[in-house]
């Protein structure tokens, strides 16, 4: 019992943490994606660190402390933002560009990837 309401408040935490860093993850992701290509987008390590580090670092900024709340925000944010990658960001040649209904999805591909973190205690 304790441990569904542990879920069902962690699921609101979570929710308002991607309203308050939504705006600010898609900022900074189009920030970041203006300055690479899909080389750098489909491999994972310098996916990472060209725009995984930065995206989180503005996060981290605008959260106000939030982030540290989050237990292994570090990695969790990692997983969710490669999940975001596979599902919001296309490659086209060389090219990199968000889905037209970035906006839309956003918030529900956030959650869907930070629930895929679970396993991470």
């Amino acid at each position: 019992m304790f441990g569904k309401l542990k879920d069902i408040a962690g699921s609101g935490a979570l929710q308002k943490l991607i309203d308050k860093v939504g705006p600010e993850i898609k900022l900074k992701l189009q920030e970041c994606l203006a300055t690479v290509d899909s080389g750098i987008i489909s491999d994972d390590a310098s996916y990472g660190q060209n725009v995984i580090g930065p995206v989180k670092l503005a996060v981290e900024a605008s959260a106000s402390g939030a982030t540290k709340l989050v237990p292994h925000f570090d990695d969790k944010f990692d997983i969710a933002m490669l999940h975001l990658r596979d599902e919001l960001i296309v490659t086209q040649g060389a090219g990199v560009a968000l889905v037209e209904d970035f906006d839309q999805r956003l918030p529900d591909v956030l959650k869907s990837g930070f629930e895929k973190t679970r396993e991470i205690a």
